[in-house]
């Protein structure tokens, strides 16, 4: 196989954040609401008179600003481009939804390329290309790795800094390098410390001089420190006092277990569940390079072998799992089944032919899941986005300033703010204040445990009886003999987004498309065939006000 790695890393990485660029770009579905809500949400509430929506997690404290900060200074560099040239408000706010996903494609790139070089630094130019290859033909990359998660930039910056860890020759500036990377990632999500305790016991393990082991830990601790210290100052400028989030993040989400509130899985979740998904076609193969790896003479392949196996392992202690937590982990698993797997295949196996029956596995898996399953989601704020801008949207009647976009679907169901941008606020003499809402979901952080087993949050007492909620919030619906109330606050929305499934809860109680009813169903945008949250189920729909 001709080396890809004997290519300038420049021209390895044009490549790479080509592909890159046309997976974010063309990305279409709805994946996880922390895509939006730990980052872009929060970066869009920094924007001048801008309707970013904050969740309760930074209000406690329990997240570092890191991360948005990036985008922060993506939405930056889109204003100031938007000035220069004089762009018009639509193409400006376009420009403002699709920055981001450039940047998501750039570390998505970042973290293909070292995943090939780390496998390229323990086994040579074929496993390097090998895994560069498995990386940008993973289903799960393809459908996740150019998104605006945290978890997204936590997986690059793990493999960064594991390429640069001393797996065979210690030098001191290579394990500064992966201390900085290592602490960086761990800023961002401070559950990955589980890799970095897993890997540095091993590295002291090989360094047989007690004074060597004094110096690497204290070049560790050092470095860290420095990383958190500066991450504090970031922070600060937000929440305007000394905060270390990883502390008040394993309080809330560990000790009091808020976590769960946001669901419980199964104790082998990870292995019945997170790692299929996350290997989708490789899955054969992984499991084969960790058999193998665990039978190996080498200190590295048996260290990986430990690190992949470990970190599920220790994420069974807590009852909220999710599949991307063990994100990090796929870099190692491409490492292994490059280095490992394909080599170890029998020799009548050639490994070209299993690569290509793996990718064929992945197509038709990366295809829906990133241009078909939960896509209505998105639609339905990008077509709110462009007919706000393009002027389609009728002027409000008179008084009807307040509220112009409800969504009756379970809270963090769409992008909101970042997607919506002007369609989401009106001017009023206070300022900026939202024209949109969604039902809320905060959490019960403030009760007992026994308090937290009746506490419904907004959504909840929504779906318990959805018609009391809509005549507490708004009144009689709106009909045609009849104008709908005077207070400004609670007027009835010009738009009601809402699932299939939730519709057949309120469409007879706001006669819908009836004669008597002023809501009409003006637009319904494909979501899903399946889904299993009964709630989120069918076609996404919009209701106008007539």
């Amino acid at each position: 196989m001709p080396s890809f790695f004997a290519s300038s890393t420049a021209t390895i990485f044009l490549v790479v954040f080509g592909i890159r660029l046309l997976n974010s770009l063309t990305l279409s579905t709805f994946f996880q609401p922390d895509e939006y809500f730990q980052s872009l949400e929060v970066a869009a509430s920094w924007r001048q008179n801008s309707p970013g929506y904050v969740t309760w997690e930074w209000h406690h404290a329990l997240r570092s600003v890191l991360y948005p900060r990036i985008f922060h200074g993506t939405y930056f560099l889109v204003d100031a481009l938007a000035q220069a040239f004089k762009l018009s408000s639509l193409t400006h706010a376009e420009l403002l939804v699709v920055a981001p996903k450039i940047a998501g494609a750039f570390i998505a790139a970042v973290g293909d390329v070292y995943t090939g070089r780390l496998a390229q630094k323990l086994w040579g130019d074929e496993a390097g290309n090998y895994a560069l290859l498995l990386s940008l033909c993973s289903a799960w990359n393809w459908f996740c790795s150019a998104r605006t998660f945290s978890n997204c930039l936590e997986t690059t910056l793990t493999v960064v800094g594991m390429t640069y860890w001393p797996w065979r020759n210690f030098r001191m500036r290579d394990l500064t390098l992966a201390s900085v990377f290592a602490a960086l990632s761990f800023t961002v999500r401070p559950t990955n410390g589980l890799i970095s305790w897993a890997i540095g016991p091993l590295l002291l393990d090989r360094l047989p001089k007690f004074p060597d082991r004094v110096k690497a830990v204290f070049q560790i601790g050092f470095v860290s420190a420095i990383v958190l210290i500066l991450n504090a100052a970031i922070d600060y400028t937000f929440y305007h006092r000394i905060t270390f989030p990883f502390i008040e993040f394993y309080r809330l989400n560990v000790t009091q277990s808020i976590s769960e509130f946001y669901g419980v899985s199964p104790w082998h979740y990870y292995y019945s569940q997170g790692l299929p998904l996350l290997l989708t076609g490789y899955l054969p193969l992984a499991l084969f390079s960790l058999y193998k790896g665990l039978l190996s003479s080498s200190t590295s392949v048996r260290q990986l072998v430990v690190l992949a196996n470990l970190v599920p392992v220790a994420f069974m202690a807590t009852r909220h799992k999710e599949v991307r937590f063990l994100y990090p982990l796929l870099p190692i698993f491409h490492v292994l089944m490059a280095g490992v797997g394909l080599p170890a295949l029998p020799k009548n196996w050639k490994s070209g032919r299993v690569i290509v029956a793996m990718v064929m596995i992945n197509l038709p898996i990366a295809y829906y899941t990133s241009y078909i399953h939960q896509r209505g989601v998105v639609d339905v704020v990008n077509w709110l986005r462009v007919e706000h801008y393009s002027g389609i949207n009728p002027p409000p009647q008179q008084g009807r300033d307040a509220t112009r976009v409800g969504f009756l679907m379970p809270c963090h169901s769409t992008p909101f703010g970042s997607y919506l941008w002007e369609a989401a606020m009106r001017n009023s003499t206070n300022g900026v204040k939202m024209s949109a809402w969604f039902l809320t979901c905060e959490p019960p952080i403030s009760l007992s445990l026994e308090e937290r087993k009746t506490y419904l949050d907004e959504a909840d007492q929504f779906y318990a009886n959805s018609t009391v909620w809509l005549m507490e919030k708004f009144g009689p619906p709106p009909t045609q003999r009849q104008e709908t109330v005077a207070d400004s606050e609670s007027l009835w929305p010009d738009k009601l987004v809402t699932f299939e499934a939730t519709a057949e809860l309120v469409k007879e109680h706001l006669m819908v498309d009836q004669p008597m009813g002023r809501y009409r169903e003006c637009q319904r945008f494909f979501n899903s065939h399946w889904h299993d949250d009964w709630r989120r189920k069918g076609d996404v729909i919009v209701w106008c006000l007539i």
